[in-house]
């Protein structure tokens, strides 16, 4: 290679490492800035986790007390529907005995006042027969 060739070679490589070293340099300082970013970002985002795991854990926490919540609230409206199937077929009862009543009560009226009904009666017959002997 000629000698002038090589001289240009090498200044064109002077002229490349003059323009890529401040580019270097700058690309080093923002590397630098990027990882102290990255670093307080870390340390924000560990913390925002951290509080973030907290709030689930009550959440989580809340959600096992509201089950065990409804839960018994379901047992309670099981028991309480239990108790009105009962008092249905109470009630059902009591009008099958008011009506049974309401047919037997006439009856039994009668019954009574055809009882005293032939007492008095007979009080009649003796008082007439003590009358006239």
């Amino acid at each position: 290679m000629p000698q002038a060739a090589v001289w240009v070679a090498v200044g064109l490589l002077a002229v490349l490492v003059a323009a890529a070293v401040p580019a270097l340099l700058q690309l080093r300082r923002t590397l630098a800035t990027a990882e102290s970013t990255l670093q307080s970002t870390s340390r924000r985002v560990d913390a925002a986790l951290e509080g973030l795991t907290e709030t689930l854990d009550r959440v989580n926490r809340a959600t096992a007390e509201l089950e065990r919540g409804a839960q018994r609230v379901a047992s309670l409206m099981e028991l309480l529907g239990g108790l009105g199937d009962a008092l249905t077929k109470v009630r059902s009862s009591l009008g099958s005995l008011a009506s049974a009543g309401a047919s037997l009560g006439p009856m039994i009226v009668a019954a009574v006042q055809a009882i005293f009904h032939r007492r008095d009666k007979r009080d009649e017959r003796d008082e007439t027969v003590e009358v006239d002997g």
